[in-house]
């Protein structure tokens, strides 16, 4: 049957047992008139039979029959159809934000009894309410997408057997930088042309950037609200930072080693205080520790050790805060030091007898960490030696000098020695790293050795020193610079290294009653002022202009060279026997002892300055330089060496970086120091190591640490001003994390219904066909009937 009607009305689309398929027409009329239509036909019918002879009946069944095909042709040119209606509804967007940058690691969310993450948070504040998002999804589209630099799709895992419920996988935040604005343009981007119903932010509100004016006017225009839920602590919580820890490398035992350690406090008002410390990491035994200025944002602080067994050995620096503190994992930084048991192998050359050289090389010879040859020499006299060890003759080549770790010239005229000799002790210091210790006099150091091979060595030119000497007592005061090089530290107190009463003049037996006057312009760029003369008159003004340069320290080549401007220093042992004596030249000797060591046996060194460095395309760059410190790599003749840097890969990066290659140009004519600049163009931990073959095999490989300069991690601090704004602006609200249940009522709904048809007209199909045949058909019969025809 249904067959047989699908024939007749010619359906090819519709089935007319399906749901929804009802009549029309496709130009409808109005009941009042198809009131006026069947009328009409009656009437007309009627009218045209009326007067014609036959019977009543038949002339009113003909007149019925003209009517019904009248009426059919009315609704024939209605246009009569079939019309199956389907209404689909589309669901309304939710997009909901969720901030994957590394300032959600940090921890600055107090929970009472702790503090948790910003990423611990916000995994706590979709588990509280996640039903009201299972409920959302029922209802709405929501698409979950994850925010750095940029928006990207977040997995949203389902049931494998029913189908239902849903699970949001949330890697570890790996951003190192957020823009909000972008993720905005991109979430709005992915949602255009689709009904959407609000934007839901989670975020601590770190941005580089805003959303765009063209995001805000269409968030306004379209009337979406963003709602935010601001992760993290509003109130910023101070951190204290290592961001630098050095130590010497090499040092001997017994020897006062320092570390010195760069600390920042940020994201705090002042106040912060707390304790940095150095420990052994095998035994956990404190070895120093230091206050904390909570005052200061940045400081440099020296904590020292004297080590007392040989080895290799890892030493700690951790910072201990006094308060809350953002960070963990920047408060501790590993020292490597390699610890040297053998003596300190000091030469000493003196022209004369006097009272500093008396009581200097008798130091030297009662000191058990020290092995030393003290001579006296004076072209017009007899040589005089007093030592551990004696020698027949000085050093006559460089190798001959390297036995040595440190040399002393005192007061002595370069006649002592060949020019050749000079000339091997330079190469000694510059080359292999060797100490130069100076110790001024009132007759030869440094007058005589203006003209010399070692002219180059001394701290100052020759118009820096001033004629003669000032013998205006004077009182001595370290520089901080002495504080870096562990030097300096006279006293027993960790908290005043300097003893107060050196610095005063009231003691009397603190004055020195001889210096030489050096003028602070005459320093060579390279030279650096360990501690200042400063007139008793001047006592108290430690910026006094009559303040001259006392003890200096210049790099030379390989070396380090220290100069002492006076030898009244016995003076001191009037007040507090040899303990000030002492210390201060122990400390200097073995200060130089330290470099020198760190360079011994050494081939060749890599520098790296600074070791942190910041992408900065504009920058100065970090400079790099590998120095020959043996004669036969010199010899080669390289004109150029080769660096490769390497970046130890991230977390989610399927490849190892592409390595980076830098050559390095020699900086003088002799082929010993190479140098280049790079330039950092991608954050991490970079390994630079000599590639070139003729320095395989030396060890030649150093570390450098390169940040972003927008490290969101260098600026801890939430910002959720900017959250709250972004929601007054739109319309939208600000939740708290660990309530969301009111979040779907602050949604309006956008749902949208569509409705489609499906038509098949029937006014050309065979039932048409045959209606009108057939109404026609029974008219002329009838009237044949009637004989009408």
């Amino acid at each position: 049957m249904n067959e047989m009607l699908s024939w007749l009305l010619d359906l090819n689309m519709l089935d007319l047992g399906a749901e929804n398929v009802r009549f029309g027409f496709e130009r409808p009329l109005p009941l009042w008139g198809w009131f006026l239509v069947v009328q009409a036909a009656v009437a007309l019918a009627a009218w045209s039979y009326w007067r014609l002879s036959g019977s009543r009946f038949m002339r009113g069944a003909l007149a019925g029959v003209r009517a019904a095909l009248l009426l059919l042709l009315v609704a024939l040119i209605c246009g009569p159809q079939l019309v199956q209606s389907d209404e689909t509804v589309e669901r309304d967007w939710v997009v909901a934000l969720v901030d994957r940058s590394l300032s959600m690691t940090i921890e600055d969310v107090d929970i009472g009894n702790g503090r948790i993450s910003r990423e611990e948070q916000l995994r706590r504040s979709l588990q509280r309410s996640w039903p009201t998002w299972e409920s959302l999804a029922e209802q709405r589209r929501v698409v979950w997408l994850g925010f750095d630099a940029g928006a990207y799709d977040l997995p949203v895992d389902m049931d494998e057997q029913t189908g239902e419920g849903m699970t949001l996988r949330l890697d570890e935040p790996q951003g190192r930088r957020t823009n909000i604005g972008a993720a905005m343009d991109q979430a709005l981007r992915r949602a255009a042309a689709r009904p959407l119903s609000g934007v839901v932010i989670f975020s601590d509100g770190k941005s580089l950037d805003e959303p765009s004016r063209a995001a805000m006017r269409r968030l306004r225009a379209e009337r979406i609200p963003v709602h935010v839920v601001p992760l993290g602590s509003e109130i910023p919580v101070g951190d204290l930072a290592i961001r630098r820890a050095e130590g010497p490398g090499m040092a001997f035992v017994d020897d006062t080693a320092p570390v010195t350690v760069e600390i920042e406090r940020v994201g705090a008002p002042e106040g912060l205080g707390g304790t940095l410390r150095l420990l052994d990491k095998a035994t956990g035994r404190v070895l120093d520790e230091r206050p904390i200025d909570p005052d200061e944002e940045t400081q440099t602080i020296t904590l020292t050790h004297r080590p007392e067994e040989p080895g290799d050995a890892t030493w700690v620096v951790e910072i201990l805060p006094d308060g809350p503190d953002l960070i963990a994992g920047n408060n501790r930084a590993e020292v490597p030091i390699e610890l040297i048991d053998r003596p300190l192998r000091i030469l000493y050359v003196d022209g004369y007898p006097r009272w500093e050289q008396r009581f200097l090389r008798n130091l030297f010879l009662r000191e058990g960490s020290i092995l030393s040859s003290n001579l006296l020499l004076a072209p017009n006299r007899r040589p005089s030696q007093e030592g551990d060890v004696e020698i027949d003759a000085l050093p006559d080549s460089s190798g001959a000098w390297g036995q040595y770790d440190l040399v002393v010239i005192g007061d002595a005229s370069p006649e002592v020695f060949s020019r050749k000799q000079l000339e091997d002790l330079r190469e000694h210091v510059s080359v292999r790293g060797g100490g130069l210790l100076w110790i001024g006099g009132e007759g030869l150091t440094p007058e005589a050795w203006w003209g010399t091979p070692l002219a180059d060595l001394l701290p100052f030119t020759r118009d820096g020193l001033r004629s003669g000497g000032a013998t205006t007592p004077s009182i001595v005061r370290p520089t901080a610079l002495a504080e870096r090089f562990g030097v300096m530290r006279l006293s027993d107190s960790p908290e005043e290294p300097w003893p107060a009463e050196l610095s005063s003049p009231d003691t009397g037996w603190s004055m020195l009653r001889w210096r030489q006057p050096i003028d602070p312009a005459g320093l060579k760029p390279t030279a650096e002022v360990l501690a200042l003369a400063t007139p008793a008159h001047a006592w108290g003004r430690p910026d006094s202009a009559d303040a001259t340069p006392l003890v200096m320290s210049m790099r030379y080549g390989a070396g380090r060279i220290i100069y002492v401007g006076t030898d009244e220093i016995w003076r001191w042992r009037y007040g507090r026997g040899e303990v000030y004596f002492e210390r201060f030249w122990l400390q200097l000797v073995r200060l130089l002892g330290r470099e020198s060591l760190a360079r011994t046996g050494r081939d060749a060194a890599l520098t790296i300055e600074p070791r942190r460095a910041v992408v900065e395309p504009t920058g100065a760059g970090v400079r790099i330089a590998i120095e020959l410190l043996d004669q036969s790599l010199v010899e080669i003749g390289l004109s150029s060496i080769m660096v490769r840097l390497e970046r130890r890969r991230l977390p989610g990066e399927a490849e190892d970086p592409a390595p980076v290659e830098l050559t390095l140009r020699p900086e003088d004519r002799a082929g010993r120091l190479f140098s280049g600049t790079w330039i950092p163009t991608e954050p991490g931990e970079w390994q630079v190591r000599a590639a070139e073959s003729a320095l395989a095999g030396y060890g030649l490989e150093e570390r450098i640490t390169v940040s972003l300069p927008d490290d969101e991690l260098r600026s801890p601090e939430t910002d959720h001003a900017l959250l709250a704004r972004l929601a007054e602006d739109s319309g939208g609200k600000v939740f708290d994390p660990g309530d969301l249940s009111q979040l779907p009522a602050e949604l309006p709904n956008r749902r949208v219904r569509l409705l489609s048809e499906t038509a098949e007209s029937l006014w050309d199909t065979p039932l048409a066909l045959i209606l009108v045949v057939m109404l026609l058909t029974m008219e002329w019969v009838g009237r044949r009937l009637v004989r009408l025809v």
